[in-house]
């Protein structure tokens, strides 16, 4: 709790406070790849994903072929749009523990160059490994989406929405497929879920969308305002 003399902590002081904590873990033990992957998760996540993959390179030199953080590397290069260096990564990775994880960032690699039916084998072996896993069944959803699948999509999506009730991409990608399934009343539902959880990145997608500006903008149950759960 802040004092008179003390503000309040910003996120931003949050972040750079786990920074340093991390930062002296690795100091401490260099082969304390725990920490390592946690700093690169928030490296990647405050936008600096080169960061990330500089810290993992360097974690790979003292651990020498681990799985683990070969494919957190492989993951950030993901994030980088380096399918290749991914592909490689994600082949020397044999720990059974990590094969769910492996197939759905193996799904994510195709989905981004379009390659849907590779995507969906990939995905489909995630999700069958953990059926539980929300950002499992949103891709899984996502890439039967773009095949236009849209009654396998529609299930993989209210499982997403489900099991992340507070996400807000699960929502917004749920009510596309509905809309793409023909189910207006259901996709005006779940689009407007996605608005209230997040009505900025709501706007800002939904302009991209032709169909879905004229299903939030006409119709009796919506009247310009934005939709109520």
């Amino acid at each position: 709790m802040a004092t008179k003399n003390q503000p309040a902590l910003t996120d931003k002081d949050r972040v750079a406070a786990r920074v340093h904590a991390l930062v002296q873990q690795i100091d401490q033990n260099p082969r304390d790849k725990k920490a390592m992957i946690a700093l690169a998760h928030l490296l990647v996540q405050q936008g600096a994903p080169d960061q990330a993959a500089a810290l993992l390179t360097k974690g790979l030199a003292v651990l020498p072929g681990d799985d683990l953080l070969q494919y957190n590397l492989a993951a950030v290069a993901v994030s980088q749009g380096d399918a290749e260096t991914a592909q490689k990564l994600l082949a020397q990775v044999h720990d059974p523990a990590l094969a769910a994880d492996k197939a759905y960032t193996t799904a994510q690699l195709y989905f981004a160059q379009k390659q849907y039916p590779r995507a969906l084998a990939f995905a489909l072996t995630a999700v069958d490994h953990a059926p539980n896993d929300a950002q499992y069944q949103l891709l899984y959803g996502d890439i039967l989406s773009a095949l236009e699948n849209w009654p396998l999509a529609v299930q993989a999506l209210q499982q997403a929405a489900a099991l992340a009730p507070a996400a807000y991409k699960p929502h917004f990608d749920l009510g596309v497929a509905l809309l793409g399934q023909g189910d207006t009343a259901g996709a005006k539902a779940a689009l407007a879920r996605a608005r209230h959880l997040d009505p900025a990145r709501y706007q800002q997608q939904a302009a991209l969308f032709r169909d879905i500006g004229r299903l939030v903008k006409g119709g009796p149950a919506d009247d310009q305002s934005a939709p109520s759960d």
